[in-house]
């Protein structure tokens, strides 16, 4: 359980923060912090156990059955010394970041979006390293990208671009992650992560293990910014400096680092693993080095050192030895130390001279004698320069790159690569201090040091380096656990300032003569670099362009369809159809089953009168009205052989639904012409050909797949064994509310947003005046015609009411249930709306919304219930009074009042007399006058061939024919 509570402690920071903000303004990220203080201690009470190789971890039932092979989906975490690593350093970092951001941060100032957002962020990092399970695992590297996109974003229009840039890449990164898990999870039967791990198939399938390898690489190098998806962490600068602290030490970047380690447990000896990141590691490295010694304004300075020191982790990882993946983790902490603490002094500089740009700080030395310090300490570890813990991570790394599988003489390429980078990246932290502290050309008198509360806790990581060097055995056991979960097999790290005279110290001695003697010159070298002598494309700029070509390829692919007429969605789809259908019926290899004996039947040839006789004269009409009429007879027809088919369920709501489209189309042609427009003979000849086409490939799918096969297996089951497991003898009821109900609750959703988006497009839809012949007077002969359906319905609505809930009660065995009942109340609202003397609402405008969302909360309510028996939307059954009962009732009222609340949307939006937005006075005035005076009556446009134009506002038309449009 200790695992779900330090889980449930970032998650109530989550909760926590709006309201410590509201209280407590800026200083909110003291009482967080100490959330992250006391979720780091439960932690390390359970080290000890953890680092002796013994897993701490916690699973809950999520999904049953999830791959339909009887393996259960866990919502699973699980603590092993490499996820405790990452685990504390997140939450160590993420609280003294907050300590930090408690004095930094402006008051009143968009501190809620700021602490809630942050918070977030950790508790998505924890999710994301303590995960168990695949699918856990993607959905906190998913959050984690959100979390640093609202982050960026929030910064306002200086991080809007760099805040995209960073969705597209690591969002790109999330789609190749999905990829390589759901391909491991599919192979090894089973999405907990240590089962796919400890899988067979890795040895067995080398290839598709290769294949694997390289989209879980992808993934990471999308987060952990490398070549080619470097450019969006220096983009991220615009983001507050707190959030840039914690997303460079321990956050985004480190997701990437954790992911290569913790999958270097079956590909630490696979070739294009090690190849692939040693050579995007090492390229990176050097790559952004030299970039950051190019930039003059020290948080992007920082940030491309960012990127050069997660090139060498990466480099590091891709060798693959037990003691390659411990040098990774030293440095990964070394890193997190120094940068954390460099990013928030560069906030301090910030804060205190009002700019980080070089070009436009003077000697600070004597004005910050406390920041210069610390900032000496932190790039002095950056720079790695002995005796600090800097030094000592990046001597491993060099003495894990002797160890590469990349052959001898690659290996030496390896290393004067590494020592290139070394030497750029002694000469960005040189650049660094002397710019900031020494070098600058303006007097800045009027500075002084910034408050204790300010600059200490900014310090206080970096300056840790020093004293941790001189402690370094305190590391040996923790990283080394650490260091064997990833790898698999043992590792023995022995941390040490001194390991005698080798190849690394050499390297760093030469490192530090070259950089030395470049500090001495740095002047003319530093002005050469920042002239950018290699003018080639930036990610940026690729970026974009791929952006510009990819939204033209989609206008073009859009234009097939961009249009308000049917026919340019259709004729596409119609035409694919037709050719499909063409191609399977000439093609020798298609063989058509014999048909079942018995399928035919003479009986079925009533419904087929019925629709083709009403397609007859559908497609001859003129008129709208005969058009609706005969549009619901069609449907008709289709009810009515879906009862001869023996589906009494489904004719039943088909019929029950043309009633009431019948009804909701009639209420908008009313706002039309009583015509349609003529047709030009070309456009009639291209419809008839295009109609013809569809028919056959729809005559060709009937004839050549129906009735040639018997039930299938699934069908067979659900027949047999359905009404057993669920006590109800109506299989299609039980389907979609207790074995299929999941799905069901996603329609339920979409009919919500359907109700939703009625209501949004009849709102919005500009009044307009109704053409002549298209409405009645509201008053006058329809008051007497509607007096006999009032007399009717005070025993026909009662009636229908009762009925829908005897429809609803016997629809677990017999038909009917939740969505023919809604129908039929449905129908009833339907002619209490046609009884009324005028046009007006059935409901009050917020009913329709109110039921809906009741609908899919009720729903949803059922699925709770379900996790009482270890599964979501589990159907419980007992016995009361008699009968049996089961919870699938209460998810088949969801259903119920989610139907009915979009069919009364419905009937609101679309039988008002006066359109929304009508003045209450017009509205009033035409109630008891009829159409207001103003109002030109003309007759429509009687021919045209092009697609009816979008509305426009009669206030604004300048002819007669655009106010009848």
């Amino acid at each position: 359980m200790t695992l779900l509570f330090v889980v449930a402690l970032a998650v109530i920071s989550v909760v926590f923060a709006p309201i410590s903000v509201r209280v407590l303004d800026r200083k909110a990220g003291w009482p967080l912090a100490a959330l992250f203080v006391a979720a780091a201690y439960f932690l390390i009470r359970e080290a000890e156990p953890i680092l002796e190789g013994q897993a701490l971890s916690w699973e809950v039932t999520w999904v049953r059955d999830f791959l339909g092979t009887g393996t259960d989906l866990m919502f699973s975490l699980r603590a092993d010394a490499l996820s405790l690593f990452f685990a504390l350093l997140a939450l160590v970092i993420g609280a003294v970041v907050f300590i930090y951001s408690a004095e930094y941060l402006p008051k009143r100032k968009g501190n809620t979006s700021f602490y809630t957002i942050m918070t977030a962020f950790t508790a998505a990092i924890l999710l994301l390293v303590l995960a168990n399970d695949v699918i856990v695992l993607f959905i906190g590297w998913e959050l984690v990208s959100l979390a640093s996109f609202m982050l960026i974003a929030r910064s306002g229009s200086s991080g809007e671009s760099g805040s995209v840039r960073t969705l597209i890449l690591t969002f790109f990164g999330g789609l190749t992650l999905l990829a390589a898990v759901s391909i491991a999870a599919t192979q090894a039967g089973s999405t907990n992560l240590q089962n796919i791990l400890h899988s067979d198939f890795w040895a067995e399938k080398p290839v598709l293990s290769g294949v694997i390898a390289v989209l879980i690489a992808i993934s990471a190098f999308t987060k952990s910014a490398q070549f080619p998806f470097h450019f969006w962490l220096p983009e991220a600068m615009a983001a507050a400096t707190p959030v840039s602290a914690f997303l460079h030490a321990a956050a985004v970047v480190k997701a990437g680092v954790y992911l290569l380690l913790r999958f270097s447990f079956v590909f630490h000896d696979v070739p294009v693993w090690n190849w692939l990141l040693i050579v995007v590691g090492m390229g990176t490295a050097v790559m952004s080095a030299f970039f950051a010694v190019q930039k003059t304004d020290l948080k992007k300075l920082t940030a491309y050192s960012t990127v050069s020191h997660l090139g060498w982790i990466v480099a590091t990882i891709g060798v693959g030895t037990p003691f390659a993946l411990a040098a990774a983790l030293v440095h990964t902490l070394s890193h997190a130390l120094f940068k954390s603490s460099l990013f928030m002094l560069i906030g301090v500089i910030d804060h205190q001279t009002g700019t980080r740009d070089i070009r436009r700080l003077g000697p600070l030395v004597k004005q910050m004698p406390f920041t210069f310090v610390s900032v000496l300490v932190g790039t002095l570890s950056m720079a790695a320069v002995p005796p600090l813990f800097g030094f000592v991570s990046k001597e491993g790394m060099l003495t894990a790159f002797l160890e590469a599988p990349i052959g001898n003489s690659y290996v030496v390429v390896l290393l004067i690569a590494a020592a290139i980078g070394a030497v750029l990246t002694f000469t960005y932290s040189a650049k660094f201090v002397l710019g900031a502290f020494v070098d600058g050309p303006r007097e800045l008198d009027h500075v002084r040091e910034a408050p204790v509360s300010l600059w200490l806790p900014a310090a206080l990581p970096g300056l840790l380096s020093l004293p941790l060097a001189f402690f370094l055995t305190l590391f040996d056991e923790p990283l080394s656990a650490a260091a064997t979960a990833a790898a698999g097999a043992p590792a023995h790290l022995h941390l040490a300032l001194w390991h005698g005279i080798n190849i690394p110290l050499l390297i760093s001695i030469g490192v530090l003569i070259v950089g030395v003697v470049g500090i001495i010159f740095r002047k003319p070298l530093w002005a050469v670099a920042e002239k950018n002598p290699f003018p080639i494309a930036t990610g940026n700029d690729s970026l974009s362009m791929l952006t510009y070509r990819l939204n033209r390829f989609g206008r073009w692919l859009g234009k097939m369809a961009d249009s308000m007429s049917p026919r340019r969605h259709l004729v596409s789809l119609i035409v694919l159809l037709f050719a499909l259908a063409v191609f399977a019926t000439l093609h020798p290899a298609v063989q058509l089953a014999p048909k079942t004996p018995g399928i035919d039947r003479w009986i079925d040839l009533v419904p087929f009168a019925i629709i083709a006789l009403s397609v007859a004269g559908l497609v001859s009409t003129r008129n709208r009205l005969s058009a609706a009429v005969l549009l619901g007879t069609v449907g008709v027809g289709v009810s009515f052989q879906m009862l001869l088919l023996g589906a009494p369920d489904v004719a039943l709501t088909q019929f029950l639904v043309e009633a009431l489209v019948v009804v909701i189309i009639m209420m908008v042609i009313r706002h039309q012409p009583n015509t349609f427009n003529r047709m030009k003979h070309s456009r009639r000849r291209s419809a008839v050909l295009v109609s013809l086409m569809a028919g056959f490939a729809a005559f060709m799918a009937v004839w050549g797949l129906l009735g040639r096969h018997d039930r299938s297996e699934l069908a067979m089951w659900y027949l047999q064994q359905g009404p057993e497991i669920t006590s109800g003898s109506n299989v299609v009821n039980t389907i979609l509310v207790e074995f299929r109900a999941f799905d069901t609750l996603g329609e339920l959703s979409v009919l919500g947003m359907a109700a939703i988006v009625i209501a949004a497009v009849v709102t919005s839809m500009p009044r307009h005046p109704f053409p002549k012949g298209t409405h009645p007077r509201p008053f006058g002969q329809s008051q007497l015609n509607s007096i006999p359906l009032r007399v009717l319905l005070k025993v026909l609505v009662p009636a229908l009411y009762f009925l829908s809930f005897m429809v609803f009660m016997r629809g677990h065995n017999n038909p009917g249930g939740g969505f023919i009942a809604a129908l039929i109340t449905g129908g009833a609202l339907m002619f209490l709306y046609l009884s009324k003397s005028r046009d007006e609402h059935i409901f009050k405008e917020n009913v329709p919304f109110i039921l809906t969302g009741a609908g899919i909360l009720t729903a949803v309510f059922s699925g709770v219930l379900g996790l009482t028996h270890d599964s979501f939307l589990y159907p419980i059954h007992f016995n009361f009074a008699g009968e049996h009962w089961t919870t699938s009732m209460i998810f088949d009222l969801g259903v119920f009042l989610a139907v009915l609340g979009m069919v009364s949307m419905a009937i609101n939006g679309l039988g008002g007399y006066l359109r929304p937005g009508a003045d209450i006075s017009d509205l009033d005035y035409a109630r008891v006058n009829g159409p207001l005076p103003d109002t030109p009556l003309v007759e429509p446009e009687p021919e045209g061939d092009e697609d009816w134009p979008a509305p426009m506002n009669p206030a604004t038309a300048t002819t007669e024919k655009e106010a009848t449009r």
